[in-house]
């Protein structure tokens, strides 16, 4: 499994030194006297997005929590953020403004676009007149 983790102290993606155990829990490897060293990280201050194995138009991975444009008819593009609906065993995108939500699929993936994620100060608005068709 895919994934990336935020800092929620620092306000930024870390990449370094940081991974997820099968079971779930992030832990940090710190070098010591006798090698490498495991603990447990604070799951207030770190958390874990899992790559949902699409991209989008332009070829950008697409991680729970990202925020996105989508198109979902010719006339219609909604921004919402992407979760997973376990009553219906998909990947969605939650439109809060709507209260609607649109299954993810390969598909649909040339007409949404990753515009942020749920850290972002603005909730993933980072250019609000921006179109799927530029």
């Amino acid at each position: 499994m895919s994934y990336r983790v935020y800092d929620r102290k620092k306000k930024k993606f870390v990449t370094d030194n940081i991974f997820l155990t099968p079971d779930g829990e992030l832990v940090e490897s710190k070098k010591s006297l006798f090698g490498n060293k495991m603990t447990f990280v604070d799951g207030n201050r770190y958390v874990y997005q899992k790559y949902i194995e699409l991209n989008d138009k332009n070829d950008v991975p697409i991680y729970i929590g990202d925020m996105l444009n989508a198109k979902v008819s010719d006339d219609k593009i909604v921004q919402g953020m992407v979760t997973f609906a376990e009553e219906l065993s998909a990947y969605i995108i939650l439109c809060f403004e709507t209260d609607e939500y649109y299954t993810l699929g390969t598909d649909v993936c040339q007409f949404i676009e990753v515009v942020g994620n749920v850290f972002d100060e603005k909730k993933g608005k980072k250019d609000g007149n921006k179109s799927l068709s530029e």
